[in-house]
């Protein structure tokens, strides 16, 4: 298979690995940033038009070291679904006890091989008690220029079109997803999704 038939394979395998459509639009429009030849678009070549209907369930995060690694900017609809604000937080702080050497893991693989991500999470601390399901993707950004941190963009999506506020006395924590796996952006993925 030639590199041109890969790329597309690759492209093709990443645009039908989520269930939801707004998280296949954002994937578009990541591969759209993305110049021929390279593996991941560059920071300055985001166009947030392409994604502006998103925007408020899109997070950056900024990947300062291995152990820092901070939400940059949560749109305003992931506040709702959370409680919480989490722009300007170290991820870890938002982390549940025990489970962050193992995010940890993941976003440093994916911004380091690089490689894309898909979840799932089950919220179940909703005002109703009622379960609700999010789907989660996420891709690394070329941040342009050695020393400069690390990047990593996600989109999150409710499933199934029932949203549950969550309830009153939910604690400001982001859990770790019920569901896993790192999707292959042309440099391969990792052989196991925990450290």
């Amino acid at each position: 298979m030639d590199t041109l038939d890969n790329t597309n394979h690759l492209d093709q395998a990443l645009l039908a690995a989520p269930h939801d459509q707004t998280n296949r639009h954002f994937i578009a429009a990541w591969l759209g940033w993305r110049r021929p030849g390279q593996l991941l678009p560059k920071r300055s070549a985001l166009k947030l038009e392409d994604i502006k209907p998103l925007l408020g369930r899109v997070v950056l995060f900024e990947l300062v070291s291995p152990d820092d690694i901070r939400v940059k900017v949560a749109g305003s609809q992931l506040r709702d679904h959370i409680n919480f604000e989490a722009t300007g937080c170290s991820f870890a702080e938002l982390t549940p006890p025990g489970q962050w050497p193992l995010r940890r893991f993941r976003f440093n693989e994916m911004a380091a091989r690089p490689c894309g991500a898909w979840m799932i999470n089950r919220e179940t601390e909703t005002h109703s008690g009622e379960t609700v399901s999010f789907e989660t993707v996420t891709l690394p950004i070329d941040p342009e220029g050695p020393g400069k941190p690390r990047l990593l963009i996600s989109n999150v999506a409710v499933l199934g079109a029932i949203y549950e506020p969550p309830a009153k006395d939910r604690p400001p924590l982001i859990y770790l997803a019920a569901e896993f796996r790192f999707l292959d952006l042309g440099a391969g993925i990792p052989a196991r999704t925990e450290p």
